[in-house]
């Protein structure tokens, strides 16, 4: 078995529509449009299309992806894997495996000191040593139920003519919060998109935010529910033109799908309530659904702890000794961070507490996604030593790139 870069795309496309059935490659068109799909994407500089071949015959493969990372304001390498997908006949033959191991393995070359995936299960990749990540909430509303406000700016029509303006409004936003990935300019093709529809605000010429909509037919052709694609902001006046505009929209649509990384969302609605009026415990009124998609593996501690140095993870002074085990790769990391005011630096000084943790949650936790209390009381991390205050109030990362 050897991995090599993959030349026949439409070998590529064959393991992916019977890997991939929900893609619904089902007809020679649509196989042909994904093909072409894939080759043009390969031929980017930060795609690289992977087979497993057994000798000539393709009975795997993946997709990964270079990014750039903001974590906690410091733009890191990371690296990305999709599409990951082991043919019918050779499934349950460790080639799964295999293929993590080797894309983990040229993402470490590269120096990409993180790495990300969306899981088709995540329990899978858990095991694989990746940690949960940031928790999304899906909001299902009448335009209605959205605050207006007063003032605010002229919300525009966007189109392909202005990609340079969204990709640095969303290079702003992505600037100021942790978690997020660059998007290069071939990430903004949703503006040539019919179905999509774009809209922004300006203020003095510079636009400071962007919403883009899909609009779906509900039952019958005057009744119609509008999901958010994207909604990005750099500025309050902007937020509110944004929110104002989708309020404005209650005489057109039925409903408004919502999603969002902001755990305080039902604040901003003047009613939170979800448009199923349903109870999902006692006198509990539903206002949203929530999920959680992206995961995280850490790939290089000690870079990881060089970009944190000035991050504050809590108010503590202490040195606390981390035994970080990877089950995956056979590996076990120990070192001693010496937190002051919460702010960690490497030492040789003997730790006052020692805490001992599996990659994925390691992860999860220096990624901002759970504190440190909940690990040690489900007993996914285990402590000697007197308390720490320290992650105890994270700062969830946001990331919108999929891949």
């Amino acid at each position: 078995m050897d991995f090599k870069k993959v030349e026949d795309f439409t070998a590529f496309t064959d393991l992916s529509r019977r890997c991939y059935p929900g893609m619904k490659l089902n007809t020679r068109e649509e196989q042909e449009r994904y093909t072409e799909h894939r080759r043009k994407m390969a031929q980017k500089d930060d795609i690289h299309t992977i087979g497993l071949y057994e000798k000539e015959q393709l009975v795997g493969g993946y997709i990964a992806y270079d990014h750039v990372m903001n974590v906690y304001g410091q733009q890191v390498k990371a690296g990305g894997i999709g599409t990951v997908a082991v043919d019918l006949p050779y499934k349950k033959q460790g080639h799964a495996k295999r293929i993590i191991q080797q894309f983990l393995a040229e993402a470490r070359d590269k120096g990409q000191i993180i790495a990300h995936l969306y899981p088709f299960q995540p329990s899978f990749y858990k095991r694989m040593g990746f940690g949960l990540g940031p928790r999304l909430s899906t909001y299902h509303f009448h335009p209605s139920q959205l605050p207006t406000y007063d003032g605010g700016e002229k919300v525009e029509v966007l189109n392909a003519d202005d990609q340079d303006e969204v990709k640095a409004c969303y290079d702003t936003w992505a600037e100021d919060n942790h978690g997020a990935t660059a998007i290069p300019t071939y990430g903004f093709a949703f503006l040539e998109k019919e179905e999509l529809h774009t809209f922004g605000v300006r203020e003095e010429g510079k636009l400071t935010g962007y919403v883009t909509l899909e609009f779906k037919e509900g039952d019958h052709f005057l009744q119609n529910d509008l999901h958010v694609k994207s909604f990005f902001h750099t500025s309050t006046k902007a937020y509110r033109s944004l929110i104002r505009y989708l309020h404005n929209q209650k005489d057109q649509v039925r409903s408004i799908y919502f999603p969002t990384f902001d755990q305080e969302f039902a604040y901003s609605l003047n009613d939170p309530v979800h448009v199923d009026e349903q109870l999902i415990f006692s006198i509990y009124h539903k206002v949203s659904e929530e999920g959680r998609g992206l995961m995280y593996r850490i790939l290089d501690i000690p870079a990881f702890l060089e970009k944190i140095g000035e991050v504050c993870f809590g108010t503590d002074t202490v040195r606390v000794g981390w035994k970080v085990k990877d089950s995956f790769l056979n590996e076990t990391h120990e070192s001693v961070w010496q937190f002051t005011n919460g702010k960690p630096q490497p030492t040789g000084e003997e730790a006052e507490v020692t805490i001992e943790i599996d990659i994925a949650h390691f992860s999860s936790l220096m990624m901002g996604c759970v504190s440190l209390s909940s690990l040690l009381r489900s007993g996914a991390a285990v402590s000697e030593g007197r308390t720490v205050d320290l992650f105890q109030h994270p700062e969830q990362p946001k990331c919108w790139t999929f891949f």
